[in-house]
């Protein structure tokens, strides 16, 4: 049985239950479309600071924020399209404006659809028009999130997409993270390095960027003997782990590109006036 709630907090937000599995998700538009809970069978699977979800002149740590129309960082935050120079910030821009609730549903799921379209104010940012449509579903305890990335504009439009889901773990020394990848670089030290399914937890941060070779990886918390699996389209090419010292979360996020990736042009996605690109990427649980 599958059911949609919309409660007030300090924004407007929706949650979505699959009862049988006793588990449900929550989304706040407002703040960029983003999933901030996440729980399957009574346990919790993402980290969310709730200060940072109010203040929104913070950057909201935790929940599941959406990456576009880049991932990580640009070189002095600057990018040049058709000879005019761009400033943007990590991450990009979806995570910082409204997204418009197109339906909800319930049938042999749950699932709400979220709009986010390009503004005047976006193209200072972002010089193109576009549409993104994503819908978040919840079907036997798995959450997906099926994403549509379209051109409006009249000319080739470059991006490149992914999400941050901020995993709560506990005890980050319990923990063992699987990639299937031949390359691991340590953003930190710059260096590559071979990745033994444990992060140090003692380090201050961890930034690991992996090539990814299959479409799924995944995340043992020993504490409470649970296995977290992501699985992606194979246009996520790489997969960051991300974490600080002192949070109880690892993030494990895949991305389209790598960091700067708009002034390399390495794997950046083109889309012609009018196309779009559609892509899934889902999150699940299990008890080991």
């Amino acid at each position: 049985m599958y059911r949609v709630e919309k409660y007030m907090d300090k924004f407007e937000t929706y949650r979505l239950y699959d009862l049988k599995n006793n588990s449900f998700f929550e989304v706040v538009p407002d703040r960029g479309g983003v999933i901030t809970r996440f729980v399957y069978s009574g346990n919790e699977i993402l980290y969310l600071d709730k200060e940072t979800l109010y203040d929104t002149t913070k950057n909201l740590r935790g929940g599941i924020p959406i990456l576009f129309p880049i991932c990580g960082y640009l070189k002095d935050e600057k990018y040049t399209i058709d000879g005019r120079e761009y400033n943007m910030k990590q991450h990009g821009i979806a995570r910082l404006y409204k997204w418009c609730v197109v339906k909800t549903s319930v049938d042999d799921s749950a699932s709400i659809t979220l709009k986010f379209t390009s503004s005047s104010e976006t193209r200072e940012i972002y010089p193109f028009d576009f549409e993104l449509i994503f819908t978040y579903i919840l079907k036997n305890g798995m959450l997906t999130i099926e994403q549509q990335y379209i051109n409006m504009s009249e000319k080739n439009m470059i991006f490149y997409s992914g999400f941050h889901p901020y995993f709560y773990i506990e005890n980050k020394d319990d923990a063992l993270i699987f990639v299937d990848s031949d390359v691991c670089y340590d953003a930190i030290d710059k260096k590559q390095l071979i990745f033994n399914g444990k992060i140090d937890s003692k380090k201050p941060e961890v930034n690991l960027i992996f090539e990814s070779k299959s479409n799924e990886c995944h995340a043992v918390d020993k504490k409470r003997n649970m296995k977290i699996t992501l699985k992606y389209d194979e246009v996520f090419k790489y997969v960051v782990v991300w974490s600080l010292h002192d949070k109880e979360f690892i993030c494990i996020e895949p991305w389209m590109a790598k960091p700067d990736s708009m002034n390399t042009k390495e794997d950046i996605k083109i889309l012609k006036p009018g196309e779009d690109l559609k892509t899934v990427f889902s999150i699940s649980a299990s008890m080991e």
